[in-house]
């Protein structure tokens, strides 16, 4: 018999079980394939050579997106998946931990190109390190680092261009047709996290000074790859000094002057040469800023060579051509500080600081730049020239609370105010200024002593306010002359009208002594002055007089000699003084302190005592 059959098998089974091996061997070398393909178009690992020792420094970052990159699926967390990123370099590699501060919207319109300046309208660092602004992808696939985003050498705003998932997705795809589904995914999320994470290097980098680089592989080399994963060491050495005195809260002029050290100490040629030229100017401007005595930062490369012709207008006295360049200007940089401060000054000169197209377009200068004292010092100088010296008061006030700011140069705009305050006469706010300023020794500290002690107004002395030392002053003088000039009933009368303003003045006191003496009144002259003295014991000219009234009598000659030796004490230029001491030491055969006398007299005046 034939033994029985059993159930027919499926012909799917049957084709499987044949198979199987077939196809896991299949299966393996598929894997295996796209194994290969996923590490061959894997972007790079970003990668330091020795990583730097020591705790990460944090640096804050204030983003900004536009509307562009709101409409964008999962932007906030791509964002943060880009900057961390990024940081994961930056950490070993520098010591800086980027961690953001706060994620804003973003209202902008414009140009891409017009971005950074329009972010650095809108929004300033503060207690962050830098502001980043992004902006909407652009609807190809762009390469050139220029393209991708933008920065200037020391800035603190940077602006990177959204991934264009569209034609990214297509380039790939296009170069990996096998990869499909999980595999491609992964594949396009890793280029979109590496090249958004190296443009945002980049630009970073930008504004610490980097240099273009001559390797395709570097971050800072001109256009995007995929194979780029460090930084050269020589860049990374302008990194480590720049972000070490930002974070330190050192002035940009401070640190361009490092990086400008740094960079030329020695030429090296990874670096473009175009760029190395163009990096090492932008620094040197921020220098020369800083030696103007400037907090704010100077103008944008691009516009330099039309500013430095819109200034040779101006020098030539073409106003009105510079001012209508100079607003062309502004178009393109609203907010940059010098451009405005050039503006300003340039109406001070015409139409000149009552124009008050002229005071607003100063006061924006100020709320550009609200910590620096530049232009509160050339408004107040203006305004001194206007008579307006409360408006300068007022003006040269606030430069005082703001010099401290400037990064290199506050001695010179110490010096600056000092002069402008001495140059009114103003006693009390020339030695405050210089008291301020800690200015050891200042000439204008002992000019403003002499006249204190010539025109008998002690400093703190109630019966003159401040503003009003320089009349005083000037009064006391008039009021001189005329008595010097024998015009005693015209003196009389000046002496009179300044009482009624400054009430008990001891330099007025012993102008009224002078009157006296050369009135023949000489027991009303001695009175006069003793009362000069009595209100200010160091008022040179009422010393000096009552010296000469002591000496005419010998029983008081040496009251008289130590009167004209205590007026030469408190005002050694009071050359009146020293002449009259050297006749009462003659006339006293005092040989010894004549010779003495004598010598300090040619050492002071450059003369002998006459005999």
């Amino acid at each position: 018999m034939r033994p029985e059959a059993g159930p027919a098998r499926p012909l799917t089974l049957v084709l499987a079980l044949v198979l199987a091996p077939a196809v896991v061997a299949c299966a393996d070398r598929h894997g295996e394939r796209t194994a290969e393909i996923v590490a061959k178009y894997l972007p790079a690992t970003l990668e330091t050579s020795k990583p730097r020792p020591g705790d990460a420094r944090t640096a804050k970052l204030r983003i900004y997106a536009d509307p562009g990159v709101q409409a964008l699926p999962h932007w906030k967390e791509d964002i943060t998946d880009q900057i961390d990123y990024a940081s994961q370099l930056l950490q070993p590699l520098i010591g800086v931990k980027l961690a953001i501060e706060s994620i804003n919207d973003w209202q902008r319109t414009g140009e891409p190109h017009d971005a950074l300046r329009a972010l650095t309208e809108v929004a300033q660092p503060d207690t962050a390190a830098w502001v980043i602004g992004y902006i909407a992808p652009a609807n190809s696939v762009a390469q050139v680092m220029s393209d991708l985003g933008d920065a200037q050498p020391l800035g603190h705003h940077v602006i990177v261009r959204a991934w264009a998932e569209k034609p990214e997705t297509s380039l790939i795809a296009a170069q990996v047709p096998e990869l499909k589904g999980t595999e491609r995914t992964e594949l396009l999320a890793a280029h979109r996290r590496h090249k958004q994470a190296v443009v945002l290097l980049h630009m970073l980098a930008t504004t610490l000074g980097a240099i273009a680089e001559a390797d395709s592989t570097w971050i800072q080399y001109v256009s995007y790859s995929p194979k780029q994963n460090m930084f050269s060491n020589r860049n990374r050495e302008l990194l480590q000094l720049a972000i070490d005195g930002r974070l330190a809260g050192e002035a940009d002029p401070v640190v361009a002057r490092k990086l400008t050290d740094a960079i030329e100490k020695s030429a090296w040629g990874g670096w473009v040469p175009t760029s190395h030229d163009e990096v090492v100017a932008a620094l040197k401007r921020f220098v020369d800023v800083a030696r103007e005595g400037k907090t704010f930062a100077g103008i944008p490369p691009a516009a330099y060579e039309e500013f430095r012709r819109i200034s040779e207008l101006a020098k030539r006295g073409q106003t009105v051509e510079a001012l209508n360049e100079l607003d062309n200007l502004l178009i393109a940089y609203p907010g940059n500080a010098s451009i405005h401060e050039a503006k300003c000054e340039i109406m001070l000169g015409k139409p000149g600081v009552a124009d008050k197209t002229t005071r607003a377009t100063c006061a924006r200068v100020a709320e550009l730049a609200p910590g620096d004292p530049t232009v509160h010092l050339a408004v107040g100088e203006a305004l001194i020239r206007a008579k307006d010296l409360a408006g300068a008061r007022a003006e040269l006030t606030l430069a005082e609370g703001k010099i401290a700011n400037l990064p290199t140069g506050a001695e010179a705009a110490w010096r600056r105010l000092i002069g402008l305050y001495t140059g009114l006469g103003a006693l009390t706010w020339t030695e405050d200024a210089i008291a301020k300023a800690k200015l050891d020794n200042d000439p204008a500290a002992a000019a403003a002593a002499q006249t204190r002690a010539r025109y008998g107004i002690p400093r703190g002395a109630k019966f003159v306010a401040p503003d009003q030392e320089a009349n005083l002053v000037a009064a006391i003088r008039g009021a001189l002359d005329l008595i010097y000039a024998s015009k005693f009933g015209e003196a009389e009368r000046a002496v009179a009208a300044a009482e009624k303003r400054w009430p008990g003045a001891p330099g007025l006191v012993a102008a009224r002594c002078d009157l006296a003496f050369r009135m023949g009144q000489l027991a009303s002259a001695q009175a006069l002055c003793e009362r000069a003295i009595a209100a200010d014991p160091d008022d040179s000219w009422a010393l000096y007089l009552q010296g000469v009234l002591l000496l005419r009598d010998a029983g008081t000659t040496p009251a008289g000699v130590q009167k004209l030796k205590k007026a030469i004490e408190v005002d050694p230029d009071l050359g009146q003084a020293w002449r009259t001491l050297g006749k009462a030491y003659a006339r006293g055969h005092d040989k010894p302190a004549f010779q003495a006398l004598d010598k300090a007299y040619l050492a002071k005046f450059g003369q002998p005592l006459p005999p």
